[in-house]
């Protein structure tokens, strides 16, 4: 297989890679943001059924347990089969002493938040969350190829074929306030350094529509990225974390950015990534079913609600 296919199956499989995830962490967020009873008389007043008020309208009242049957009806039976593919992945995982390092988790951890942009993965709340998911999916797909060989030669090979694939360049999570003149801009500084809020701010003035209602959040920014102006990258260079910059004049306009975080750049040698290959490798091999079902027997897994796939 030449190196263009290579590169260009790579690509897919890490696009479709990460839109599952973000799928599935969505909802995984969704659910344990809207199921969190914190408090214990909350949760005792679900449990004995009784009004747990939380908004109304007009004369009708909507409590916890009418949002808990919703989301349940919504979502229940997808949640339920992601917990039970999770905990049949960490069963039997244990049971063929199968594990990921923390690095490899890092790692995709790493190359799957610089790839999108506004998505749920940018917030910081979610990050335990993602990782758990990445670690389960590989996890996974250890399981899948335990029984297959992929001989070194093939690993050097395709990593000498398609290093550019294991590069990663400084990234920096920006967002920004767009204004029509420098007064604007300067205007907008001084509120920041007075204490007003960076996304709060953009939502109220900035100009770009598109990005005011996520607060001014444009996602992760490289030397590469060629939708905004380079000035932002050679300004947030600079920058530190929490920080934002002076007005940059865009052209038609000025720019306040704001760096969340930077994430700098590395180039993955052979062994940091030769179990990575070897996993995409193996997989190219397989066919059938590739979810954690095909262990659902093996796991012992019963269903015993109504709405069982």
């Amino acid at each position: 297989m030449n190196q263009k296919k290579r590169l260009k199956q790579k690509w897919v499989w890490r696009i479709i890679y990460g839109l599952v995830i973000i799928n599935c962490l969505t909802l995984a967020i969704v659910i344990k943001q809207s199921f969190s009873l914190k408090e214990a008389s909350e949760a005792s007043a679900f449990v004995n059924g009784q009004s747990n008020i939380i908004a109304t309208v007009g004369d009708t009242v909507i409590t916890r347990k009418d949002m808990l049957e919703e989301l349940e009806g919504m979502y229940g039976q997808e949640m339920l089969t992601k917990m039970v593919n999770n905990e049949v992945v960490k069963q039997i995982a244990g049971k063929y002493k199968v594990k990921v390092s923390d690095q490899s988790v890092d790692r995709e951890w790493k190359m799957i938040k610089t790839m999108y942009s506004r998505s749920p993965l940018h917030s910081n709340s979610s990050e335990e969350l993602w990782k758990e998911q990445i670690r389960s999916g590989l996890l996974l797909e250890e399981l899948l190829i335990k029984d297959v060989t992929v001989p070194e030669d093939q690993l050097k090979s395709f990593y000498e074929e398609n290093k550019p694939l294991y590069t990663i360049e400084d990234s920096y999570h920006l967002s920004h306030i767009i204004l029509n003149t420098k007064a604007d801009a300067d205007a907008v500084v001084q509120e920041l350094k007075d204490g007003s809020n960076f996304s709060t701010l953009a939502m109220e003035v900035s100009t770009d529509e598109l990005t005011a209602n996520q607060g001014g959040d444009i996602g992760f920014l490289t030397h590469e990225s060629q939708v905004y102006p380079s000035e932002y990258i050679t300004e947030a260079s600079s920058l530190k974390e929490g920080s934002w910059s002076e007005p940059i004049n865009v052209g038609e306009g000025f720019a306040v950015i704001y760096l969340h975080e930077k994430v700098n750049g590395n180039v993955y040698s052979f062994e940091d990534v030769k179990d990575q290959i070897r996993r995409q490798l193996a997989m190219e091999q397989m066919e059938g079913n590739m979810d954690a079902s095909i262990f659902w027997e093996e796991a012992g897994v019963e269903w015993n609600l109504s709405g069982k796939q």
